[in-house]
């Protein structure tokens, strides 16, 4: 029996194809699971996935979530890894300063919120790759931002900004301890504890159940992909992936059907 790990935005679903599945790669899907595993590793959170999961009624038994900050098998949770709470505050002050800059979303390991929007008087640069919603979110800062200093399962911050602004708000987060952010699509920036990774969920299964590398597929088109890329032998990118993804990822395909082709 073989894993695959598959990212899900942008390797799962293509831009050519709306970000939509399309039935080549659901019949692939469904094939491999009748006599393999299937696992989704995404930053998307775990309602996110049980959806998708329920509305294609893929044979999905481990899930990992949140970029890897948390892993479940079904509803049950296996692991988690939130942000620290002695970097809370810094964090708490940074958002503050970072308010309707850019979008806001925090998440736990249940639960995601976008607590935020962008929000300008007039334009600010001549064009932009932000998503025309994120600049007419309903607001609800005030009402959730103490979460920061409360929650002690957040485990992702969510940053939806200007690419022109990146370098600012990575100045603004550079002192942080044992944390680390990276850019997980063209207008989104992610804070999370440095451990985390997909690659974290790879190596839990791995350890638990005894599985030989050769037995280990991984799949992915993005920065955060970086680790399950490069540490799994059997790792594939998409051709339109980012450059992190296409220097660590062994074999380049145009779709995730085209995996057939190498494992048997």
């Amino acid at each position: 029996m073989k894993w695959w790990f598959s990212d899900y935005d942008g390797t799962l679903t293509l831009k050519e194809n709306n970000y939509e599945l399309v039935q080549r790669d659901i019949n692939f899907i469904n094939k491999w699971t009748e006599k393999n595993k299937f696992i989704i590793a995404t930053g998307r959170d775990i309602d996110h996935i049980n959806e998708l999961i329920e509305t294609h009624k893929f044979n999905v038994e481990y899930k990992i979530t949140n970029n890897g900050a948390s892993m479940f098998k079904g509803n049950e949770v296996l692991y988690e890894l939130s942000i620290p709470m002695s970097e809370r505050k810094k964090i708490y002050d940074v958002l503050h300063k970072l308010h309707k800059l850019c979008g806001i979303k925090i998440s736990d390991t249940f639960n995601s919120i976008e607590i935020s929007g962008i929000k300008e008087e007039s334009p600010r640069y001549e064009s932009t790759i932000v998503r025309e919603h994120w600049f007419s979110k309903e607001d609800k800062f005030n009402e959730y931002i103490d979460q920061i200093l409360t929650n002690e399962k957040i485990n992702n911050i969510s940053l939806y900004a200007h690419v022109q602004d990146f370098d600012y708000i990575k100045d603004l987060l550079k002192d942080l301890e044992n944390m680390k952010i990276i850019q997980t699509s063209p207008f989104v920036l992610e804070l999370m504890h440095k451990e985390v990774s997909k690659y974290s969920g790879i190596k839990y299964l791995q350890e638990k159940y005894n599985i030989n590398q050769e037995d280990i597929i991984s799949s992915g088109d993005g920065d955060n992909d970086f680790e399950m890329l490069k540490y799994v032998k059997n790792s594939f990118v998409l051709s339109n992936a980012s450059k992190l993804a296409l220097e660590t990822g062994k074999t380049i395909i145009n779709n995730v059907s085209e995996i057939e082709e190498y494992i048997k």
